[in-house]
């Protein structure tokens, strides 16, 4: 997949990646912990990351991913708590998750820009976050011990979870149909997986968890055969990302005094999804095989977290 990158690109998108998503995870604690003693906000660290990813837009990979690490997990977290207190059942998160895949793809085409164009439209787009969290910076601290009281967390609800986001980040980086050269049909698809992660949470919400991955996974599955066909290849990726604010939930909902936390660790759950196919190992399977193994597992996991989570 990352055949065509020279050997300092190769080494760059590593270093990004593990910034951008495996560091989330001691963040997102450390902004539990911040957050309890009343010492900042979600909004602080998105803040501060949306300044360091406009100079590591200029300056390096590191600083760059270290920006994206910061502002996500500070969105996140505030997202998280505003969901819950609200009682919205996973509705925000959906909407908070989807843009990502776009992101990435309008970051795709920049990076095939000169690097000096590239970085100044990053920047200026990066401008309109960072206006809106400096007004934001002139309210007070919200109230993070709103009423959702915290349960005890089972160990296998968080392995179940933090394995079907390990697997949704190899099966979403490796599966490839032969159309997704084609630029029209490639925006679609990736609008097509931000869509089914705006209406998973919905759906979720409306539905219940099980009975949403159960419908959507199998429809996944089914659709990922035949995903050389354009129109059900886009079918396939906007099922099976429907799973991504279910899963987010199911564990935010269990842990909303460390939503921080758990935000980031299902991140660093997608960095070591990233792993296989940047280093070009493990089991190889064709992109059908892969995306409809990928649906039928991740529904057995999130049915054994579901139930697990409705237990405790």
């Amino acid at each position: 997949m990352f055949s065509n990158f020279t050997a300092a690109n190769y080494e760059n998108l590593l270093i990004y990646n593990f910034c951008a998503f495996a560091l989330q995870m001691p963040l997102g604690a450390l902004l539990d912990l911040l957050a309890i003693e009343k010492r900042c906000c979600g909004s602080r660290f998105a803040l501060l990351g949306v300044m360091l990813t406009i100079l590591g837009a200029q300056l390096n990979p590191a600083l760059l991913g270290f920006g994206n690490a910061l502002f996500h997990v500070g969105g996140g977290f505030d997202v998280i708590h505003e969901d819950l207190r609200h009682r919205r059942k996973g509705r925000n998160l959906g909407i908070f998750v989807a843009p990502g895949a776009i992101g990435l793809y309008v970051g795709t085409l920049l990076g095939n820009q000169s690097f000096g164009k590239s970085a100044l439209i990053a920047s200026v787009i990066m401008i309109v976050p960072f206006l809106f969290m400096l007004i934001k910076q002139g309210r007070a601290i919200p109230n993070y011990n709103h009423s959702v009281s915290s349960a005890r967390i089972p160990l296998i609800l968080l392995g179940c979870c933090f394995a079907v986001v390990i697997l949704r980040s190899w099966v979403g980086l490796a599966v490839s149909f032969p159309w997704k050269g084609n630029g029209i049909l490639a925006a679609i698809a990736v609008c097509g997986a931000a869509a089914g992660k705006v209406c998973g949470g919905y759906l979720g919400a409306r539905f219940g968890i099980q009975r949403t991955a159960a419908v959507t996974l199998v429809l996944a599955a089914v659709s990922f055969p035949l995903g050389n066909i354009p129109l059900l290849g886009i079918f396939a990726l906007f099922f099976f990302n429907m799973t991504m604010p279910l899963t987010l939930y199911l564990l935010a909902e269990k842990m909303p005094k460390l939503a921080g936390f758990s935000f980031g660790l299902l991140t660093f759950g997608l960095f070591l999804g990233f792993l296989p196919v940047y280093f070009e190992s493990g089991p190889t399977f064709s992109g059908s095989v892969l995306g409809a193994f990928g649906s039928v597992l991740t529904l057995l996991l999130l049915t054994i977290a579901g139930k697990v989570g409705k237990d405790g």
